[in-house]
């Protein structure tokens, strides 16, 4: 089945529009003369969603709202009328360790399920769906690949429901073959400038470490990619059709936590940011008290790990950015959008 950039006139749906990545992959479709149809959960909420309007003011005609719920079967079969692609990008991101793990893990699955049904009900041609290194690597040392999935016992919840959700995904494909291809997209800790004041876990990580609210950093390497670059990795992921039953990890090459610090303090501190640089043991970052503590340690626990990006830049032709030009393009939008300023805490 061949994918084309041929029909601009039906729209192509992205779920999660509100999302970080997902508002970075409609700017790209705009930008390329697609028409967009985004799903948000409650269109009266405009306030949530109306910054989209704004990533293209010239194409702003070319996109449209649909409200959708992981959940509902029904509102799927709406949303998916008349589109020819789907980017599902809709997953439950908690703000913090849930009682219930099932509260993410079965609105993950059953979205990704739901989705899949609506897509092949309305004769949908392609499907890419974003999930996660965290389905590939947890439980594994050593050179990490896409042949690998993580080991369920040694997930926390998140990643949990990044695995289950894929695994759906794939089974749904095999049982499913001619009736639409399927491509995913298995994205490091994505990193890079925001639109919105809308939280998310990457805001929260680099927003603290520019603020200053670590004691220190371990002398650990980190692995991050630029939300531009997982953005660009969907849209060449879906018209491209040497993707079709395939997932790619997309990271760039990893780097380590003193040297983010460097990066950040060389272009922050003239500013008014001043980031600690001394090295601190995982065990001290973990007991520290910072908001972040707990995950800067597990960044700093994962031993020897190397993720290989060789499928993404040989079948996608993935170019990443640098990491100075990711973080700094981050933090100077974070203090424009006024959720970081000197010496206040948020």
């Amino acid at each position: 089945m061949q994918t084309s950039f041929s029909n601009k006139t039906s729209p192509i749906l992205v779920t999660g529009a509100t999302g970080y990545i997902a508002s970075h992959l409609i700017k790209i479709l705009l930008e390329n003369g697609f028409k967009v149809r985004g799903t948000v959960r409650s269109l009266s909420n405009k306030e949530k969603y109306q910054f989209l309007d704004n990533l293209v003011p010239s194409k702003q005609d070319n996109l449209t709202f649909v409200e959708a719920d992981l959940t509902d079967k029904s509102s799927w079969l709406s949303a998916i009328e008349g589109c020819d692609y789907v980017f599902h990008l809709a997953s439950p991101i908690p703000v913090s360790i849930p009682k219930d793990e099932m509260d993410i893990i079965g609105p993950a699955v059953e979205g990704t399920v739901n989705v899949l049904e609506a897509a092949v009900a309305k004769g949908v041609k392609k499907v890419v769906i974003t999930s996660s290194v965290a389905a590939i690597a947890h439980g594994h040392q050593g050179l990490i690949t896409e042949e690998f999935w993580s080991k369920e016992e040694m997930c926390p919840p998140y990643p949990k429901s990044k695995l289950r959700a894929e695994k759906a995904a794939w089974e749904f494909y095999e049982h499913n073959k001619g009736k639409l291809e399927l491509t995913v997209i298995n994205s490091c800790l994505v990193l890079g400038p925001m639109f919105t004041q809308h939280k998310n876990t990457s805001e929260s990580l680099l927003s603290e470490i520019i603020k200053g609210n670590i004691p220190g950093v371990s002398d650990s390497s980190i692995l991050f990619v630029d939300v531009r670059d997982v953005a660009d990795a969907h849209f060449k992921a879906m018209f491209t059709e040497k993707t079709n039953g395939k997932r790619y990890i997309i990271a760039s090459e990893s780097t380590t936590m003193p040297e983010l610090v460097r990066i950040l303090n060389k272009e922050f501190q003239p500013k008014g940011f001043t980031i600690p640089e001394k090295i601190v043991t995982v065990e001290e970052l973990k007991n520290s008290g910072s908001p972040i503590g707990p995950r800067l340690a597990m960044i700093g626990g994962r031993g020897n790990l190397t993720i290989s990006n060789k499928r993404g830049v040989e079948e996608l032709d993935m170019k990443y950015r640098s990491h100075a030009s990711t973080l700094v393009d981050m933090g100077n939008s974070l203090i424009n959008l006024e959720i970081i300023s000197p010496n206040v805490k948020k």
